[in-house]
């Protein structure tokens, strides 16, 4: 509600936050493995 306010410049009442359509996270949340890079090592490269 608050980013909703913020990022219209105007007051948000509640029913406007709960009936929204806009959505602000993931469209999925899945557990496994990240891509990771390598870390950085002084005196080697890549």
């Amino acid at each position: 509600m608050g980013r909703m306010a913020t990022y219209s410049g105007r007051e948000v009442t509640w029913e406007e936050a709960l009936n929204s359509d806009e959505k602000w996270g993931p469209d999925s949340y899945e557990m496994g493995p990240l891509p990771v890079d390598p870390v950085p090592m002084p005196g080697r490269k890549r």
